[in-house]
């Protein structure tokens, strides 16, 4: 199908390109839905209100579209968060899952390999001490950017289980077509993507030691259950002895970034993969003239800042040199 016979495209107003969160959540809807839409193309498109996300192939209608992604949500399967509700998890546990899923997966049924290639690298674990014993830890997806596990053991897979459970029509309705009121609570629902979740004490307007209600923004669910989905097209490999996640540009040794392209020709899902690793969209300068014959239009990138031993998070992206 040619650009031009591609049927009138639905504006997901509310993702925002400029944003980490709302990138992801892009890519993670296009990539829930395929099964559902195999004519689905994914482009980009300017709006008063930045670049936003047009899906051409799922019809216009956005309350069937926004049921559509419910329902694929509601029907993946979360057992690949089961292995442990922490990240990054003992080694051996690690490979004794990384068999399981090898030994029944295959082109059409690859979900679990995916998410593993994300989570990490068993190869050259980090050594760690855990109630007294010696233990390894493989190194994990810089997308990781809660703590590997609050005081009750919980992290990150926890925190991707819960959201795909706890999401609603509603959740979806607003993430995708209403610009974001960040009503849902945060705690165990939030992954630290979007930028406005950094909310450091020089930050702040009061004093963290002093609660307010109104002192602290919540998040947006949906957007999160759907960038989860997302992850699965950046996986983690090892450059040298270290991992190296996928969409992540080290500039120095104090300085990395989330780098993502904006492009506007409709493309298939599946093409994103090459896209996202397209080495020349960490350039510098920015070789814009051929990333604009391959329909790339812009290029962000967002600081991860580790702002404690703890938790991470993006600083506001910018657009790249």
């Amino acid at each position: 199908m040619t650009v031009s016979e591609l049927p009138p495209g639905l504006l997901l107003n509310g993702l925002d390109g400029s944003n980490p969160l709302g990138f992801l959540a892009a890519l993670g809807t296009a990539i829930v839905v395929q099964d559902t839409f195999p004519e689905l193309r994914l482009g980009w498109t300017t709006t008063v209100d930045g670049w936003r996300p047009l899906l051409h192939g799922c019809g216009k209608d956005e309350n069937e579209f926004s049921g559509k992604v419910l329902s694929a949500l509601k029907s993946v399967s979360t057992d690949i968060f089961d292995i442990d509700k922490r990240m990054p998890f003992e080694t051996p546990k690690f490979s004794r899952a990384l068999r399981c899923v090898q030994s029944h997966s295959s082109l059409s049924n690859r979900r679990e390999a995916d998410f593993l290639s994300a989570f990490g690298t068993e190869l050259y674990p980090q050594k760690k001490k855990k109630k007294g014993k010696d233990i390894t830890e493989f190194q994990d997806s810089a997308f990781r950017m809660v703590r590997s596990g609050d005081s009750a053991g919980q992290g990150f897979p926890l925190y991707a289980k819960t959201i795909l459970t706890d999401v609603t029509l509603e959740h979806v309705r607003r993430t995708l077509f209403s610009l974001w009121d960040y009503k849902d609570k945060a705690e165990k629902h939030s992954l630290r993507w979007d930028p406005i979740e950094d909310q450091r004490y020089a930050l702040r307007w009061q004093d963290p030691t002093k609660p307010d209600k109104h002192d602290s923004k919540g998040t947006m669910w949906a957007a999160n259950a759907l960038a989860v989905e997302a992850l699965r097209w950046f996986p983690t490999v090892l450059v040298g002895r270290q991992a190296q996640t996928t969409g992540f540009h080290r500039v120095d040794r104090r300085e990395t970034y989330f780098v993502w392209p904006i492009w506007t020709p409709p493309i298939a899902v599946y093409t994103l993969r090459s896209l996202l690793a397209l080495n020349d969209l960490y350039r510098t300068p920015l070789p814009r003239s051929s990333l604009a014959e391959m329909g790339i239009e812009e290029v962000y990138r967002s600081e991860r800042i580790q702002q404690s031993q703890y938790y991470s998070n993006f600083a506001p992206a910018r657009p790249s040199i």
